[in-house]
């Protein structure tokens, strides 16, 4: 197979001799385990199935199926096949991403994908100074959460993702390339009237018998790992009655006196004023800001440049201490 192809790369000829394309057909029929099935999940006919593994099987020289009324499988020159294929189409695809990121050197614009709280407090003092020194490319802000940004990453939708990854753990997202940028504090929100709201720090522990609001359904996400972590370190299993994806209606519940919560500070910015955001005493739970890119970003590009700066913007917040937390409690209107 490989002295056929490169006899034909040699002559001067590729086109038709073996068409790459056609492995990602073999890899489905075999999976599936009939051509009908591959052609379902490819959504193609069937006999366009079956003209692309014959018209492969002529490239080749072998058969690769052997065909019955139950289904195919592999002959030994189509199993060979399949254990190339996996490296060939990677190899395919790492090309592709790198021509794609020789192309955008010097792109037209920068896509960053960002989740809400990040976009609004990291993110604007990184673009406006990325504007100053980069004149020429524009930045495009997308609205999405870790998992969708570092999905926009993976097909090309976006050129930067803000993801968050819990200290100690492995990476988050261990596909992508990632550099931390910042470490947000949790701060305890109580109700205003809370019995502990007049104290400038909440020992995490004093807080085992509280009804908790947490911040989604999944324990899979950081921020509720981060959670999960201080109350097993205080020793006690929360007890929860309220879930929400949403930071504000987080915070709307506790003024309710529906409970308390664990929130980051990047979402605590905008913190109402019937609520009581209080600093964990001793060591406080953080999780971690990072910056993803598909691959670590070429020196000299406008994307480098703009990981810089978002990496300078993270500093200037926490030498700035923009998220300090009141000694007393907020008054109550």
């Amino acid at each position: 197979m490989i002295t056929t192809l490169g006899n034909a790369v040699a002559g001067g000829y590729v086109a038709g001799v073996f068409d790459v394309r056609r492995l990602v057909v073999l890899q489905e029929v075999v999976r599936c385990g009939s051509l009908s099935a591959a052609a379902t999940a490819l959504s193609y006919t069937t006999s366009a199935v079956s003209q692309q593994i014959t018209a492969l099987e002529r490239d080749i020289g072998s058969t690769l199926l052997v065909r019955s009324p139950t289904g195919v499988r592999p002959t030994a020159a189509g199993t060979r096949l399949l254990e190339h294929a996996e490296t060939i189409l990677a190899a395919i695809r790492t090309a592709e991403r790198d021509l794609q990121h020789l192309a955008t050197a010097h792109p037209g614009v920068v896509r960053v994908a960002s989740f809400a709280s990040a976009a609004g407090t990291i993110l604007p003092r990184a673009i406006a100074r990325f504007r100053a020194l980069c004149p020429g490319v524009g930045v495009e802000l997308v609205s999405a959460d870790p998992e969708e940004g570092v999905e926009l990453l993976t097909s090309g939708g976006a050129d930067a993702a803000v993801i968050t990854e819990v200290p100690g753990e492995a990476p988050e997202f261990p596909g992508v390339h990632s550099v931390p940028v910042y470490d947000d504090e949790f701060f305890v929100v109580l109700p205003a009237g809370h019995r502990l709201a007049a104290r400038a720090e909440v020992p995490f522990a004093a807080l085992a018998r509280e009804q908790w609001i947490v911040s989604t359904e999944s324990g899979a996400c950081p921020d509720v790992r981060v959670f999960q972590r201080a109350c097993r370190s205080a020793g006690f299993i929360p007890s929860v009655t309220f879930r929400t994806e949403d930071y504000s209606t987080v915070q709307g519940l506790v003024a309710a006196n529906l409970g308390v919560s664990l929130v980051p500070s990047l979402a605590a910015a905008g913190a109402r004023t019937d609520v009581a955001l209080r600093r964990v005493a001793g060591r406080q739970p953080v999780r971690r800001i990072a910056l993803a890119t598909a691959d670590r970003p070429a020196d000299g590009t406008a994307l480098a440049t703009f990981v810089s700066l978002i990496r300078e913007a993270s500093a200037r917040i926490s030498a700035d201490a923009v998220y300090s937390v009141p000694e007393r409690p907020f008054s109550v209107a």
